[in-house]
């Protein structure tokens, strides 16, 4: 199978979600020998966080030429093969004079719900053409799949998946901790301390001023957040009268330490009111962390039964939950079903579901 890969994310980006699974389906894809692949980036892809770890061939490489409208131009590139495997990792389109398959990933409609009109419109521009042009669609979850049919139904002769994505091996219980993770744990001061955990980026679906106000509400809470880059002025507005030594922020960390912050975290704190799939939540059931979340479709669809969800976003719906993770029998069950619910989400498993969905489209006739 001939497969171009197009690997504009890591020019996008440093780091984060999108990049982490265009990397582990390169890192897949590398091990089939039956396939010929390439791979279309610029100088500025080098600089990536994931990029860094793979060894690509100079050869499998096509060199394009950065410039302010990278990201939205077409590639034109004639391609040798009768036909081939087109996948953008973000929704940017191959020109070429031979017969393309293309491949979409959609991993959210978050802009649909809470961007400015503006942005909305532009990025939808972008989204939209890319469905439009592919052969095949990939969801992330159900409830993406369920989105894209609201907002840009597919046509009879398109094939859409949904293939969930996965979580890293790196988050498992922890028998006993190394010198290293212990000096982690000391260096922020929490070896020991009860916390609540908060990971990503704070915008506003994601409801950051419900954990401030239980900041406010209960003085013994302490709050470890990480990401999401310096607190705004608006949300430092929100944290008004919080004693800042009772939070403590972690820029950026190696999986390794997020890992012991699940095992060590009272619970994971996740009240986002929309998320694409919420690969957090299976980090922290992977690790034997429980979760509090805020009671949307998609913590239902990958959650299951193995989260506390919230109806509302109270003080009282949380102290409810907090309760509950008191009881060691509730808790302990609970952590049991998130090991089982966990299992369903590996790279792996993704990795070779959406190679199976290139060959699909790929030998199809309806095409």
């Amino acid at each position: 199978m001939n497969i171009y890969l197009d690997n504009i994310i890591f020019s996008n980006v440093t780091n984060g979600g999108v990049s982490n699974y265009w990397f582990e389906l390169i890192k897949y894809i590398q091990k089939i020998d039956s396939d010929t692949v390439h791979y279309f980036e610029d100088e500025k892809a080098l600089a990536n966080f994931h990029r860094k770890m793979l060894p690509l061939d100079a050869a499998e490489v096509i060199q394009l030429k950065k410039t302010l409208l990278s990201r939205i131009r077409p590639i034109h590139h004639e391609i040798k093969e009768d036909k081939a495997i087109y996948h953008s990792s973000y929704y940017r389109e191959l020109k070429s004079s031979k017969s393309i398959i293309e491949v979409t990933t959609i991993h959210d409609f978050i802009h649909n719900f809470y961007s400015p009109i503006h942005k909305k419109i532009v990025h939808n521009k972008i989204k939209y053409d890319s469905i439009k042009r592919s052969q095949g669609i990939i969801c992330v979850s159900k409830n993406t799949y369920s989105d894209l049919k609201k907002f840009c139904p597919i046509t009879k002769n398109q094939k859409a998946e949904v293939i969930y994505v996965g979580v890293s091996d790196d988050y498992y219980p922890i028998q006993q901790l190394s010198e290293t993770e212990r000096q982690f744990l000391n260096k922020h001061q929490i070896e020991n301390r009860k916390f609540i955990l908060f990971v990503g980026n704070r915008t506003n679906y994601k409801n950051f001023h419900y954990v401030a106000n239980l900041l406010k509400q209960d003085k013994g809470l302490l709050l470890v957040t990480i990401g999401g880059g310096d607190f705004t002025i608006k949300e430092l507005k929100s944290l008004k009268d919080v004693d800042f030594t009772r939070i403590i922020h972690i820029q950026s960390i190696e999986n390794q330490f997020l890992n012991v912050l699940y095992n060590r975290a009272f619970a994971l704190l996740y009240p986002s009111e929309y998320e694409g799939f919420g690969i957090p939540v299976v980090e922290a059931m992977r690790s034997g962390c429980p979760v509090i979340g805020y009671n949307q479709p998609v913590m239902k669809e990958v959650g299951g039964e193995a989260v506390i969800l919230l109806d509302t976003l109270t003080e009282e719906s949380f102290v409810r939950a907090a309760k509950q993770l008191q009881n060691t029998d509730f808790k302990s069950e609970l952590i049991g079903k998130g090991f089982e619910q966990s299992k369903q989400y590996g790279w792996e498993k993704c990795s070779r579901e959406t190679h199976e969905f290139y060959e699909q489209l790929y030998n199809s006739s309806f095409l």
